[in-house]
């Protein structure tokens, strides 16, 4: 048995993203891991990371990628949440 050019996948391969009850919160996801992504990385982060406020007791930089630590933890439980129970039924 043979692989033929045609079993392997081409560019980025995204399970989940053909079968429609998936497809809107699996975007959901990468649209807030994306989002997150750049909020943490050149052009945005050195806007937040120059001012010395605090947030409790963090310095506003760090206050800030804690921020999107959380945010992303929280989408990561949600999608998790909802594909278990997807799978469940």
């Amino acid at each position: 048995m043979s692989d033929s050019p045609d079993d392997c996948p081409r560019g980025l391969v995204l399970p989940g993203l053909r079968d429609d009850a998936r497809r809107t919160p699996l975007l959901a996801f990468l649209v807030v891991t994306l989002v997150a992504g750049l909020a943490l990385v050149w052009p945005v982060y050195p806007l937040v990371g120059g001012t010395r406020p605090y947030v409790l007791g963090l310095p506003l930089s760090f206050a800030w990628v804690v921020g999107w630590l959380i945010v992303m933890f929280v989408a990561l439980v949600l999608l998790y949440r909802w594909d278990a129970s997807d799978d469940s039924a």
